[in-house]
């Protein structure tokens, strides 16, 4: 966008995460932001990256020593590694939510109560959209940066610094696996982290990413943003509608 953007011309996703962080100078951002008060689209975009500024600034907050010690993360520079954070997130924010994923939109397959013999990661999905049919999770007494509630070795987080709160949780089978779902609120943003026991499903099809040793898998089903990767031999997912893949890509790696 240059400064003598005509009317009919919609900024792109760069200018508004700088204008929602700050970093947009203050001729474009005194142009953008008239462009934005006469566009109830443009202010609803503009409010999901300045929601989505505003959790990765919880997020980026230093860890515990504790939490540090416990994946193993080194404590570095805090500076650098805020930074480095902040560059990938920008990253992904700035993508277009329509174009950022390069995946066909598929069905999401509705599981039987019968056995499902190769259950797979769009299966999954359907768990984390459906309702809570049990308690949210209490945090860990022994480690308040995880809920009491785990699959194997991988427990879920607690996003409470963030603002997350927990809201509910269910259980489910997909043939003879567990698949543990915790639900999260923000803001009136709402996503489903599942973890399914047993081997890894089958890789789904999306936009590979890979983050502190980690490969995730960003991807795009029936209007459901996801983001699925592998922790200790297990399949995570989290999905939802409305929320960014930037902002999932967060809530995946915000303990990494």
């Amino acid at each position: 966008m240059n400064d003598d953007m005509p009317d009919s011309l919609s900024p792109d996703e760069a200018d508004l995460a700088r204008l929602a962080d700050g970093s947009l100078d203050a001729t474009r951002r005194d142009r953008l932001r008239a462009h934005v008060e006469a566009s109830p689209e443009l202010a609803a975009r503009l409010a999901e990256q300045e929601r989505a500024v505003a959790m990765m600034r919880a997020l980026t907050a230093p860890a515990p020593d504790g939490l540090r010690a416990r994946i193993g993360q080194p404590a570095g520079d805090r500076r650098r590694r805020a930074a480095r954070r902040a560059g990938w997130t920008r990253r992904w924010l700035t993508l277009p939510m329509a174009t950022a994923l390069a995946v066909a939109a598929a069905a999401i397959i509705v599981v039987s109560g019968a056995a499902t013999r190769s259950p797979t990661v769009a299966q999954t999905v359907r768990f984390t959209l459906a309702a809570a049919t049990l308690p949210a999770p209490a945090v860990d007494p022994a480690d308040p940066d995880r809920l009491a509630l785990a699959v194997g070795a991988v427990a879920f987080p607690s996003w409470e610094p963030a603002g997350w709160s927990t809201a509910g949780a269910r259980e489910d089978r997909l043939g003879d696996r567990r698949v543990a779902t915790v639900f999260y609120r923000w803001h009136g943003r709402r996503v489903g982290y599942a973890i399914v026991s047993g081997p890894p499903l089958a890789a789904v099809a999306g936009r590979p990413v890979r983050r502190y040793g980690v490969r995730f898998t960003l991807a795009r089903r029936a209007g459901t943003e996801l983001v699925t990767w592998v922790e200790s031999g297990h399949t995570c997912v989290i999905a939802g509608r409305g929320v960014a893949p930037g902002t999932l890509l967060a809530l995946a790696t915000v303990q990494r």
